[in-house]
């Protein structure tokens, strides 16, 4: 089964899946957190990628809590939960990303990560040359494109404290123009793609501006991958360079090692937990299949 309808199609398969192997199981989000996993992984931890995200994982760890289901784990993404003051780690069988994703957790250890990606896709451009807008340097389309996506992730944030439910799939930033790089203008959008038309309309414009001044300020931006990989597609288109965010979270993964991933905290806690079942949950890339 591939398709998970709900929380409960999604438990059930665990069951079955637990009922005939001895293997652990770690259900993520999706399966780009599979595929960036999966080479990792021995042969005693098996994953199990969900269709519906968070809210159906959590729905699945509650699930399996409440039934004494063991030998199954659960990895999602922190998302703005130190905003809204949710928590999902009162669940035991819950691994909590350390900041907003587990994608975005990589930099955080390996502060080059993203800056090998952006190398990679732009150095053709930079040896062709004649581009009307020259190719500045990895350091500063990184920063552009952070500071893009906290725009929307501003947005995001007031929207996940107010529960406005806003229809974020209607935005896009390929279809921004660079004078629309801007959290106001960008609340503006999303609103309008949203059909909000309630009193506090220029409030919550107001509260995303004073929101992303906040964020700025933090250690760590609360940017989320998708919205990073996007963001720095249109910085890079500025420069005529022509890639997908897609191709760009694919290198991200492909530049991902096993040093990397495993400078997590969710990384050390889900082996630790399989330690408590006397096994090995992840290994290097070259020898992660042997049991």
């Amino acid at each position: 089964m591939r398709e998970y309808l709900n929380e409960n199609t999604l438990f059930n398969t665990v069951a079955m899946t637990l009922g005939v192997s001895s293997q652990l199981l770690l259900i993520v989000e999706g399966p780009d957190d599979h595929l960036l996993l999966k080479r990792f992984t021995t042969s005693h931890l098996r994953l199990l990628a969900a269709t519906g995200g968070r809210e159906q994982v959590l729905g699945a760890a509650r699930l399996a809590q409440s039934r004494g289901l063991k030998r199954s784990g659960y990895l999602v993404d922190r998302d703005y939960d130190d905003f809204t003051g949710e928590t999902s780690t009162q669940l035991d069988n819950v691994f909590v990303s350390d900041h907003h994703d587990c994608f975005v957790d990589l930099l955080a250890v390996d502060p080059k990560l993203l800056k090998w990606v952006i190398d990679v896709h732009t150095a053709s451009a930079r040896r062709r040359g004649g581009n009307a807008r020259p190719v500045p340097d990895v350091e500063v389309i990184e920063a552009e494109a952070f500071t893009l996506a906290s725009f929307l992730s501003a947005v995001r944030i007031v929207d996940a404290m107010r529960s406005l439910n806003l229809d974020f799939k209607r935005f896009s930033f390929g279809g921004l123009k660079v004078n629309e790089f801007d959290v106001s203008k960008i609340a503006h959008i999303v609103l309008s793609r949203s059909r909000y038309s309630a009193e506090d309309y220029e409030l919550i414009v107001s509260e995303a501006t004073r929101m992303h001044a906040h964020i700025s300020g933090l250690p760590h931006l609360p940017v989320g991958d998708h919205d990073l990989f996007e963001a720095l597609a249109k910085v890079l288109s500025r420069y005529g360079v022509k890639v997908s965010d897609d191709n760009l979270q694919r290198g991200y993964i492909l530049a991902a090692t096993y040093n990397t991933v495993s400078g997590t905290g969710w990384f050390r806690e889900i082996q630790m937990w399989c330690g408590e079942f006397g096994k090995r949950g992840f290994g290097d890339d070259l020898n992660s299949q042997v049991a």
